[in-house]
């Protein structure tokens, strides 16, 4: 029987050994924390799966919470700077979303992979542990990107785009909203000003308050929404959300006016990169590295949590091949990058403005869901999005398969402009 050291008991780390405990594999997990102290931590990223990676978790048996709300749909709001919605996409997922509280999520995952027989060690992990494990298993799989493991595996210079945050983060969890006066809550919404700020409203189970929402703003730094880095508590951060949701999206407003908030916030930024896959250990000896420790992106694009789960499921299928060398291990991380590099050129697209040609789809798919359905689809499958959603020829090439031309989209802009005009115009003059 061939064993697997997992260092990390995060998403790549539980889907990755449920995978080969499953295929017969002597599987060691080490985690930082225990299934209680997990459960005890503050709130960790919102970590939305989508239709594949959801049907994934449930295919391993890590599906525990059958009651948590699943989305159907999303719903997109585009916003001038004013406050006032250009143009909307509503339209269906291909599979369903679910985003449960990590902290049940990884306590859950920790007792349930001890019970099919997998020796769970609680502990930290140092890079001289790293050696030890190598030297006691055919292979060790760091998910983590703890600080003992700062600079272990190198940064890839010819595949990370940023040296920076491209985005100042905050998330908090919210309950006591009226879903029967905000229906679209029940699915997915996305809340956007261009170069301004995007905020998330994901349908959440949430480990205190169950059924919930987990809010996500991504502000640009430095800009008008970026408010939010000397929050101290939940409350705080929700009386900040309010005011923000109040100035630049408005029609969401009465949603939050009588939530409350959960445990679960938190708020920072994270610096996109792409690292080695394996690393040399003093001995010689090396481990491979995946999800985060090797491919981290802003989570603009929701990719962290669904990333981890593709690169543990590629490798989960492949690994009965390992021939024991480094060479075998970069060899399938370069088959995996293969489809994986859409995942960081779908979430550093999503960072950057929209391109004339890509506001045409969304315009188009505000009038058309089938086209929403296919962007949406990126989320599940980002490689699903090119080229025709990062090209402009291949974008006006689709849109005419949907029977959308030019002269189409230039009259769905001058309704927008129309529209506009029309608020500005008729506007009442703000009380003396």
């Amino acid at each position: 029987m061939r064993s697997i050291a997992v260092v990390g008991a995060g998403q790549a780390g539980v889907v990755l050994s449920a995978a080969l405990v499953r295929a017969g594999w002597r599987v060691t997990l080490c985690s930082d924390l225990s299934a209680d102290d997990y459960l005890e931590t503050p709130g960790r990223p919102t970590a939305c799966l989508f239709g594949d990676q959801v049907a994934y978790e449930a295919e391993l048996g890590l599906d525990f919470w059958p009651e948590a709300p699943r989305a159907h749909r999303i719903h997109l709001d585009l916003h001038e700077d004013g406050g006032s919605v250009l143009f909307s996409v509503d339209a269906p997922l291909r599979g369903p979303a679910l985003a449960v509280d990590q902290r049940l999520k990884f306590a859950f995952g920790l007792r349930e992979l001890a019970r099919r027989g997998v020796r769970v060690v609680t502990g930290a992990v140092s890079v001289g542990d790293l050696d030890s494990l190598a030297a006691s298993h055919d292979l060790v799989v760091v998910t983590v990107g703890h600080k003992a493991f700062h600079g272990l595996f190198a940064r890839d210079d010819a595949r990370s785009t940023h040296t920076s945050a491209q985005r100042q983060l905050f998330m908090v969890n919210v309950h006591g909203y009226d879903l029967d006066a905000y229906p679209e809550h029940r699915d997915i919404v996305f809340s956007f000003v261009p170069g301004t700020v995007e905020v998330f409203w994901v349908p959440f189970w949430d480990k205190d308050a169950g059924q919930s929402r987990s809010i996500v703003v991504e502000a640009v730094p430095g800009g008008r929404a970026d408010r939010f880095r000397e929050v101290a508590s939940a409350a705080e951060g929700l009386e900040l959300l309010r005011s923000l949701v109040g100035e630049f999206f408005p029609v969401r407003s009465g949603f939050l006016a009588g939530v409350a908030p959960t445990s679960a916030w938190l708020k920072g930024a994270v610096v996109p990169v792409v690292r080695d896959p394996v690393a040399v250990l003093p001995s010689g000896r090396h481990v491979l590295g995946m999800g985060d420790a090797v491919v981290l992106n802003d989570p603009l694009a929701g990719q962290g949590a669904n990333n981890a789960t593709r690169m543990a499921r590629f490798f989960a299928e492949r690994l009965d091949a390992y021939d024991g060398t480094a060479q075998w291990l970069r060899a399938r991380f370069d088959e995996w990058w293969e489809t994986g590099r859409y995942t960081n050129a779908f979430s550093d697209g999503m960072l950057a403005p929209l391109t004339s040609y890509q506001r045409a789809v969304l315009l188009a798919a505000s009038r058309d869901p089938v086209i929403g359905e296919r962007v949406w689809e990126g989320f599940n499958d980002p490689a699903s999005l090119f080229p025709w959603f990062f090209d402009a020829t291949a974008a006006w090439d689709y849109l005419g398969t949907r029977g959308v031309g030019r002269w189409d989209v230039l009259r769905l802009k001058a309704a927008v402009a129309r529209k506009v005009l029309a608020r500005k115009v008729f506007r009442r003059p703000a009380p003396a």
